[in-house]
């Protein structure tokens, strides 16, 4: 078949199908391929929320899902390390103190990164998944200063990244 021929074609396809062919062309890094294949993709005009709103619950979305991983994933290393502990392994101990620490400073980060924000840390926390145990966690031990900072800055890298 020509390629104007195949061209033509492009145009019967289905978005879905379209996008298929769109990809397998940049895997072959066939410039002309995608080319024509834009071409013939429907063009629509839209309504849609302001860009600045758009962008930002992104962010927070991608925020909720971030906070939410390094939760759970602290919380499950803490609690491994203090069964640990508990069944006599005295190594196991040190861990589960550091992963203490850890949760303690993602509570305070959470919570300092979403006052900067103007956002209400626990809706992120119950959009999370995640109950809001920072009183508790604070009760434990105070945050350590450079975990803050690191997690701190993880979060808003996120928002303005």
């Amino acid at each position: 078949m020509k390629p104007a021929q195949v061209n033509k074609l492009y145009a019967k396809l289905t978005p879905h199908e379209q996008a298929a062919l769109a990809v397998e062309a940049a895997s072959r890094h066939d410039e002309s391929a995608i080319d024509a294949i834009l071409a013939h993709v429907e063009r629509k005009h839209y309504l849609a929320p302001h860009t600045e709103y758009t962008r930002r619950i992104h962010a927070l979305t991608t925020l909720v899902g971030q906070y939410g991983i390094e939760y759970w994933k602290i919380r499950t290393l803490m609690l491994l390390a203090c069964d640990y502990a508990e069944q006599g392994n005295q190594e196991s101990e040190a861990p589960a103190l550091r992963f203490l620490a850890k949760a303690v400073a993602l509570e305070a980060a959470i919570v300092e990164v979403c006052n900067l924000l103007k956002v209400d840390a626990t809706a992120i926390k119950t959009m999370a998944g995640c109950p809001d145990d920072s009183v508790k966690l604070g009760e434990l031990q105070k945050a350590d200063a450079e975990l803050v900072k690191q997690y701190a800055d993880m979060f808003t890298g996120l928002i303005q990244g």
